[in-house]
């Protein structure tokens, strides 16, 4: 199943029961907002961690009645981002949501020595865009965390995001490996790591999935550019996922399609035990409540 929107993530969302997310720096009102709505769609039961009053003052002026939920009290983010990990590792929480907080000491937060949310996998950022006039969800990784991954790290990021993609019902995802053209030349180190990628996918790395690489990104989405190109594709023109060369890449495509395209932009870190909603702070409230859903669905899905 391949969704078409994030109306559609938040259906599928309601059909579990809330998920617990502890809340990191909550003091914001888009943060709110998207909590807000999350626990009126029955999604989620928030666990509160920032400043209290705060949260308090911000809630009662949107009206929103957080007295049945919990609030942690704190005062610097270091503090935020270790009571909000520690509610996960002891397993009060099932999902960690960054606030109104960088996102550096959120994530030392969570890989902190303390607690056992690390695991061996590399953690990577995945984008979910929703495209006004494009017929499904976009998928990309990593233009989040990984600023220029080898092909070693670069082959984690791909198996996290596959993983992920799994989760949400898709169950052969079309992966294109973007770079500048569909020739593999060694002038171009990153179309040498793509076609190696292509082939251990072949080989079974990524379990149930076309991988196709090197691909430039018209021939990765459009039927018509493989046509006059007389290009033959697995992916045929339907990529489902971009793993992008550097965070340079994945960042400039992601801006340009959120501010350009006007698309919304869901996100989350893979890697850790649990699954981190990671959205900028300057993200509306929409795109939040979009990664809270697509968070809790794949869930739901373990």
């Amino acid at each position: 199943m391949r969704f078409k929107n994030f109306e559609e993530v938040i259906v599928r969302a309601q059909k579990g029961q809330p998920v617990r997310v502890s809340v990191a720096a909550a003091h914001d009102e888009d943060v709110l907002t998207a909590i807000k709505q999350g626990v009126e769609l029955s999604l989620i039961e928030p666990f509160f961690v920032g400043n209290k009053k705060e949260i308090q003052s911000i809630a009662e002026h949107m009206g929103f009645d957080i007295d049945p939920f919990e609030i942690y009290s704190t005062t610097t983010e270091t503090e935020t981002a270790y009571i909000a990990a520690k509610l996960a590792d002891e397993k009060k929480t099932q999902i960690i949501m960054k606030g109104f907080i960088n996102s550096t000491p959120f994530l030392k937060g969570v890989l902190h020595k303390d607690f056992k949310l690390k695991t061996d996998r590399i953690l990577s950022h995945l984008s979910i865009f929703e495209i006004p006039g494009y017929e499904r969800l976009l998928f990309m990784t990593d233009g989040g965390l990984n600023i220029a991954p080898d092909i070693n790290q670069k082959e984690q990021i791909l198996y996290n995001a596959i993983e992920f993609i799994h989760k949400l019902g898709v169950n052969t995802p079309k992966v294109a490996i973007l770079t500048a053209n569909e020739r593999v030349n060694e002038k171009m180190p990153v179309t040498v790591e793509a076609h190696r990628l292509a082939q251990l996918a072949s080989e079974g790395r990524f379990g149930s999935a076309i991988v196709e690489g090197p691909l430039p990104l018209d021939l990765a989405i459009s039927k018509e550019s493989l046509y006059h190109k007389g290009i033959n594709s697995e992916v045929d023109g339907e990529a489902d996922l971009f793993l992008v060369p550097t965070i340079e890449a994945g960042n400039i495509l992601g801006k340009a399609i959120t501010y350009f395209a006007k698309g919304i932009m869901a996100g989350v870190v893979l890697g850790a035990k649990v699954p981190l909603i990671l959205n900028s702070r300057s993200d509306s409230a929409k795109a939040k409540l979009a990664s809270i859903a697509i968070s809790v669905v794949a869930n739901n899905e373990k």
